[in-house]
C-alpha cells in the first residue's frame, strides 16, 4: 500500500471512529433508566438520562484514583528504608543525540547519597557528540565509565549490554534528560534490600512552561488511572527511575527491542510474579516537551508501542509461551486501550448533559481532576522537584477526548502506515 494511501485511509479512519464513537455515546446517554425504592407504604421512582449515571461512575473514578495518588505522592518516607552503604550499583544512562543533556543525569548520579555507585553511559557508536560528553565525563569523574552499545540503534539493547559486561549484582536506569533526586538510589536499595525485585519511583517533566505544564499535567492524570490496576495488583516499572536485581532482570530476559521496551518490562515482571515496589513520593524530574507537536508525537509514539506490545504479546500467546499471568497481562493491555476509546463515549455523555443544562456533570469531575493535578503539584514543589504551573493547568479537562482521539489513531498507524520509526522529541536542556 502506497504511503499516501495509508495515511488517507488512517486519517479517514480516525475522523469516522471519533464520530462513530461520539454518536455511539449519545444514543446510549438519551435513553433513560429507571430506580425504584420500596419505602414502606410509598414506591418512589425515579428517571433519569442513562448519561447521568455513567458520568457518575466516571466522576467516581477521578475521585478515587485522585485520592490514591495524592495519598501516594504525600505519604512521609520512612528513612529507615534508605541504604547509603551496601553492595555495588550501576546507574545506566542508555543515551542517543543527548550531547545537550547528558550531563544533567550523570551529575544528579554522582550527587547520590548511595556511596558504592558506578554511572554508566551507554552510546551509540555512530553518535561522536555524544560520544565525546561521555568520554570527558569518564575522563573527569571516577565513577563514570563510557560504553558503546553492543547492539547500536535500540536503547533495550544498550541497557542490556550494560547489564551484560557489569560485575554488579544491582542496576537502576534512567535516561538523559533525567534529574534524580539524591535520596532516590539510598531508597531504591533499601526496598531491594528488603526482598523486592523492582523499585519504581516517580519521573515527572518539568513544567517550565504552558507546554510543560501541559505534560506535567497529562503524567498525573496517567498516574492516577495507574492506581486502579495497582489495586488488583500490577505495578508499572519502566526503564527510567526504575532500580532491580541482576536474578531480576534474568527472570524476565531483559528489555526486549519493542518501541515502549519499558511498558514490555513491567508487563513481564508481572508475568514472572516479581515483587515491585512502587514510591511516588520518590520523585525525579524529567525534560519536557517544549511544543506541542513534540508533545503529540511523543505520546503517539507511547501508544502505538502500546500496541506494538499488545500485538507481539498475543503472538506469545498463540505459540504457548504464556501462562495465566499473561492472560492477565493482555487483558490488562486491552482494557487500557478500550478504556482510552471509550472516554470519547464519556465525554459525547458529558456534552449531552450540558446542552441539558446539567453544568455539574462537567463542573464536578473537573474540579476533582484540577483538585488532585494541584495536590500533586503543591507536593512537588515543596520538594523541590518543580516551581509552579503555567496557566494551561486548566485545559487539562481537554485530556481526556484526546486521549481517545490518540489511541484510536495510534491503532489505524500502527496497522496501516507505521515502519518501525519513532517520534524522537528534541531537547535542549532546559
Amino acid at each position: 500500500m502506497c504511503p499516501s494511501l495509508s495515511r488517507l485511509l488512517e486519517h479517514t479512519g480516525t475522523t469516522l471512529g471519533v464520530v462513530v464513537l461520539f454518536g455511539i455515546g449519545l444514543y446510549q446517554g438519551a435513553k433513560t433508566e429507571t430506580l425504584t425504592l420500596d419505602l414502606f407504604l410509598v414506591t418512589v421512582r425515579f428517571v433519569f438520562l442513562e448519561a447521568l449515571s455513567a458520568v457518575l461512575v466516571f466522576t467516581l473514578f477521578l475521585l478515587v484514583t485522585g485520592a490514591l495518588l495524592v495519598h501516594e505522592v504525600w505519604t512521609t518516607r520512612d528513612p529507615d528504608a534508605r541504604l547509603t552503604t551496601g553492595p555495588s550499583l550501576s546507574a545506566i544512562v542508555p543515551v542517543y543525540r543527548d550531547h545537550d543533556v547528558l550531563v544533567i543525569s550523570v551529575e544528579s548520579l554522582l550527587e547520590s547519597e548511595y556511596e558504592n555507585l558506578t554511572v554508566t553511559v551507554v552510546t551509540e557508536p555512530n553518535d561522536e557528540e555524544t560520544l565525546a560528553v561521555a568520554r570527558e565525563l569518564a575522563a573527569r569523574y571516577d565513577r563514570v565509565e563510557c560504553l558503546i552499545n553492543g547492539t547500536p540503534g535500540s536503547k533495550a539493547g544498550a541497557i542490556n549490554h550494560a547489564v551484560d559486561v557489569s560485575d554488579a549484582e544491582y542496576f537502576a536506569v534512567f535516561d538523559a534528560d533525567e534529574w534524580i533526586a539524591p535520596e532516590f538510589l539510598p531508597r531504591a536499595m533499601g526496598e531491594l534490600q528488603s526482598g523486592s525485585d523492582v523499585f519504581q519511583g516517580r519521573r515527572v517533566p518539568r513544567p517550565t512552561g504552558p507546554v510543560e505544564t501541559l505534560a506535567y499535567c497529562e503524567r498525573v492524570v496517567f498516574h492516577a488511572s495507574y492506581k486502579m490496576v495497582e489495586l488488583f495488583g500490577f505495578s508499572n516499572c519502566r526503564s527510567s527511575s526504575t532500580a532491580f536485581t541482576r536474578e531480576a532482570f534474568d527472570r524476565v530476559g531483559g528489555y526486549r527491542d519493542l518501541l515502549t521496551e519499558d511498558l514490555d518490562f513491567a508487563h513481564a515482571c508481572y508475568r514472572e510474579g516479581l515483587a515491585v515496589t512502587q514510591a511516588r513520593g520518590c520523585t525525579n524530574t524529567m525534560e519536557a516537551p517544549h511544543t506541542l507537536g513534540d508533545l503529540w508525537g511523543q505520546r503517539k509514539r507511547w501508544r502505538v508501542g502500546q500496541v506494538e506490545l499488545l500485538h507481539a504479546t498475543i503472538g506469545d500467546l498463540l505459540r504457548g509461551r504464556l501462562g495465566r499471568r499473561g492472560l492477565v497481562s493482555i487483558g490488562r493491555m486491552c482494557s487500557s486501550l478500550l478504556g482510552c476509546l471509550l472516554i470519547l463515549a464519556i465525554v459525547s455523555k458529558i456534552v449531552l448533559l450540558l446542552v441539558l443544562n446539567v453544568e455539574s456533570t462537567f463542573l464536578v469531575p473537573a474540579t476533582i481532576l484540577l483538585a488532585t493535578i494541584g495536590a500533586v503539584a503543591i507536593k512537588d514543589a515543596r520538594d523541590g522537584r518543580i516551581d509552579g504551573l503555567s496557566w494551561t493547568v486548566v485545559l487539562v479537562p481537554v485530556f481526556y477526548p484526546g486521549f481517545g482521539v490518540l489511541t484510536l489513531k495510534s491503532l489505524l498507524e500502527y496497522c496501516l502506515s507505521w515502519d518501525g520509526e519513532w517520534y524522537r522529541v528534541h531537547k535542549s536542556g532546559a
